[in-house]
């Protein structure tokens, strides 16, 4: 997918404030014609589906989510495959040590995604790495405005720094920054940072792309590899079956593997055949 250049300088940046501030912003990175394809997809699931899941968490109640994207349209992989992305998330949660892959491969894998827009209600300021790891990265998150996001309709906010504070959010604190911004930015932030939402207080729609990626010995929020069809397994490439799991699925029995992971050779042919690895 061809997004707007950026250049090596704006790349550094990038890492360097996620590093010291937990998050960064690189404005107008995608194409407006490829956020409205992706919004216009949204909204068609959304409709389509008839609404949030009846399973969507009580605080999300008035939100708009559709979960899974990966498994809804396969164009929803390729908006966050990118060099971009990648070189962020390589230096930040790639495992050094997987045998299974060459060493300037990625290995990360993607741990959840959906599409939402904010409802009334507030989504407290949380992190999604599970506990706080403090400076070792376990999680990163990409947020893809495809409608402008503001204080008015629910944006995002975070709190600078947190993600090294090796503690859980303070639900309380209002030393948070606003992360307001236009279709075609872009979000990243570390999974130790405490984040969360603004009510929206307008008629509009928010809806953004977040997809949640983690090292590759954590559990996803979903089951992503088994949850995939055969047709659309067919068409995914070596590096989109790495990054949706296919090579760390545990085996179910000691007396088959011990290992959590396994080589590409090891690729099944059919996505049935992930039950009970041998």
């Amino acid at each position: 997918m061809k997004l707007n250049k950026i250049s090596n300088n704006n790349k550094k940046r990038c890492i360097n404030e996620i590093n010291r501030n937990g998050y960064t912003t690189i404005r107008n990175l995608i194409p407006k014609k490829i956020i409205q394809k992706y919004l216009d997809l949204t909204k068609k699931i959304y409709y389509k589906k008839n609404g949030t899941s009846k399973h969507t968490p009580r605080v999300w109640n008035t939100a708009k989510v559709v979960h899974n994207l990966q498994n809804k349209d396969l164009s929803f992989i390729k908006i966050i495959q990118n060099e971009i992305f990648d070189e962020i998330l390589r230096k930040k949660i790639n495992d050094p040590h997987f045998r299974n892959l060459r060493k300037n491969q990625s290995n990360y894998i993607l741990n959840n995604y959906q599409a939402r827009s904010s409802g009334k209600g507030q989504l407290f300021l949380h992190i999604d790495s599970g506990i706080p790891t403090g400076d070792v990265t376990t999680f990163m998150q990409i947020s893809i405005p495809l409608e402008e996001t503001n204080k008015s309709t629910g944006c995002t906010v975070v709190v600078p720094k947190s993600h090294k504070s090796k503690k859980f959010s303070d639900r309380k604190t209002k030393k948070f920054k606003y992360l307001e911004g236009k279709p075609g930015d872009v979000f990243i932030w570390d999974g130790n940072l405490w984040h969360g939402s603004l009510p929206n207080k307008t008629n509009q729609t928010r809806w953004t792309l977040i997809a949640t990626f983690s090292n590759w010995k954590f559990k996803g929020t979903f089951d992503i590899p088994r949850s995939m069809s055969q047709n659309d397994y067919r068409k995914l490439s070596l590096k989109e079956k790495v990054l949706l799991g296919y090579l760390s699925i545990p085996s179910h029995s000691e007396d088959y593997r011990v290992s959590s992971s396994f080589k590409t050779t090891q690729l099944k042919k059919a996505v049935k055949d992930y039950y009970f690895l041998n």
